[in-house]
């Protein structure tokens, strides 16, 4: 009976093995109906793809997928590895969005090795339409104190152009409500801290239409707090620390930015020489050298967000000068040497003029003589 027990376990398994060798994987499909989708964001995709229908109900492996997609802003490849069947990028929608997806399968059906399938792609091609030469030129964006922004462009003349704009909280694209204009002409767009949303993609477009035709839109995508500029500082004070050193102070620049993400930059200037920079991370700043000959000495300060909370190089403009002048006050011994300079000198005059006076007295007796 034992026997028979043993007999029956090996056939068993046996048999599981036999039906484990058969579904041992070598080869796997890759996605399908790979599309690229614009749902009206400005340059925000969406990716989507299909399981391989050969792979859909497998149970005793693993499924994911590597999505590669070339980034125009960055100028490479940038890979996801995901078990969905959808992923959103950001494109340059005036070029070519180029993406591609394989299948990537591991598990008992492979004998615990990494299979992956040949890559599925597509491109989505920019639009062709549009008057040549109608893009604008130079868009240039400024996050005013964490406030307010201010984005101006150059347009090939006589054109007029629309800004539209998309971020994460928004439903739909927006149109801008408060342009900037020239001649009547739109030239930029104010927003207003309403508009705008920290720490997250904000989408650009700027185009148009003309008699002509179409306008060849301009796309943007940047991150706000890479934009912004502090406003200047305006308190700020010089005081003498001791004999050889001047103390400064001031505050950080009235607004929305939270005083631990700015750093300054301090240039000091000694009467009409040149400019030195230090930079610090705090409000205070103290000279490390006081020179008693110099009997001017001026300050300025700037700020900018550090790099814990912002990427960027935007400066605030400059404090007017602070300048801190000396008096100076001669000691009890200068003021002897002074003093007996000051009568050595009048003395030699005055021994000067009498020699002078003597001898053309002495002469004009002489000439008497003469006569």
């Amino acid at each position: 009976m034992g026997h028979l027990k043993i007999l029956r376990l090996s056939m068993l398994v046996l048999i599981y093995w036999k039906i484990c060798k058969a579904t041992n994987l070598t080869t796997v499909d890759p996605p399908t109906n790979l599309q690229i989708l614009d749902p009206g964001y400005l340059g925000e995709l969406h990716i989507e793809w299909q399981a391989p229908a050969s792979l859909r109900s497998i149970s005793n492996c693993v499924l994911r997928y590597q999505l590669q997609y070339y980034s125009t802003d960055e100028g490479r490849w940038k890979t996801v590895r995901t078990t969905h069947l959808k992923h959103s990028a950001r494109f340059d929608l005036g070029k070519e969005a180029k993406v591609k997806v394989q299948s990537l399968l591991k598990g008992q059906c492979t004998n615990g090795s990494e299979l992956q399938s040949v890559w599925a792609e597509r491109t989505l091609q920019p639009s062709q339409e549009g008057i040549p030469e109608s893009r604008i030129k130079n868009l240039a964006c400024v996050f005013y104190n964490w406030e307010y922004m201010e984005c101006t462009w150059q347009r090939p003349p006589y054109l007029n152009y629309n800004l539209f704009y998309w971020h994460s909280k928004l439903d739909h694209a927006m149109e801008c409500a408060d342009y900037i204009q020239s001649n009547g002409v739109n030239i930029g767009c104010n927003f207003s801290s309403a508009d705008l949303e920290d720490y997250t993609d904000f989408n650009i477009c700027v185009n148009g239409s003309s008699a002509a035709g179409p306008l060849i839109p301009v796309y943007f995508r940047f991150e706000l707090q890479n934009l912004v500029k502090p406003a200047v500082i305006k308190k700020i004070n010089v005081t003498k620390v001791g004999n050889e050193r001047l103390h400064l102070e001031w505050k950080p620049p009235v607004g929305k930015i939270k005083s631990h993400c700015l750093e300054y930059e301090i240039q000091c200037r000694e009467d009409e020489n040149e400019w030195t920079s230090n930079f610090k991370k705090g409000t205070t700043f103290t000279s490390s050298r006081f020179d008693p000959t110099q009997h001017r000495h001026c300050f300025r300060v700037r700020s900018k967000l550090n790099m814990y909370c912002a990427d960027n190089e935007l400066w605030s403009d400059w404090t007017a000068n602070l300048c801190f002048t000396e008096e100076y006050e001669l000691s009890e011994a200068s003021m002897f040497i002074a003093l007996g300079t000051s009568l050595i000198i009048l003395f030699a005059i005055a021994l000067s003029l009498w020699i002078r006076r003597r001898g053309l007295k002495i002469k004009g007796g002489e000439d008497g003589i003469l006569l």
